[in-house]
């Protein structure tokens, strides 16, 4: 069953651990609904949610959620009064929790860059649609995040998939080849 794309967002925002000190902007927010989308797709066959992914300069986006947080422009979205009005299967539920451990744990322009680097945006011109079934190829090709979120986002690491990751976007790292090198430049360390 797909959800609405803006129920999917609040998930997202409500997972935001503000108390100790994460945030999430519009354009964070919308990396990860193209990670937890390409995931759903991949491993269910179906979208988790229905609306459409249409490519735009900073990346792949669902207007209709930009929508609703542009606003916030590049500031932190206000999680105050945001609630999560949906229950995943428990299938869903655990493949969304890893992704978003997975993937939450970079900044905004570290996800656009991973966008950026390989994926179906680089085959769309601005303000065309990335048809479900080539997020969901391209998702195939990737590895699960596999492990439980059972720390901190931070904890997670998987030395294998960042040297896939390296090789498809070591051209826009300025050549940069070492994998810890290149983790401490997308954590902006």
């Amino acid at each position: 069953m797909a959800y609405n794309a803006i129920d999917i967002a609040k998930k997202i925002v409500c997972k935001t651990d503000v108390e100790h000190g994460d945030t999430i902007s519009n354009l964070k927010l919308q990396k990860l609904l193209y990670f937890a989308q390409g995931f759903h797709l991949a491993a269910f066959g179906e979208a988790l949610f229905d609306e459409d992914m249409i490519a735009w300069t900073y990346g792949p986006v669902v207007p209709v959620v930009y929508d609703v947080y542009k606003k916030y422009r590049k500031r932190a979205i206000n999680t105050a009064g945001v609630t999560d009005s949906i229950t995943l299967a428990p299938q869903e539920a655990s493949l969304f929790d890893k992704v978003y451990y997975e993937y939450s744990r970079y900044s905004a322009v570290a996800l656009m860059q991973i966008t950026h680097s390989a994926g179906p945006w680089l085959n769309h011109k601005v303000g065309e649609v990335m048809p479900k079934n080539e997020i969901r190829d391209y998702f195939m090709t990737l590895r699960f995040p596999d492990q439980a979120p059972v720390a901190a986002p931070s904890t997670s690491f998987d030395e294998a998939y960042m040297q896939n990751l390296i090789q498809l976007s070591a051209p826009s790292w300025k050549g940069v080849t070492d994998a810890d090198a290149w983790i401490h430049q997308l954590r902006g360390e």
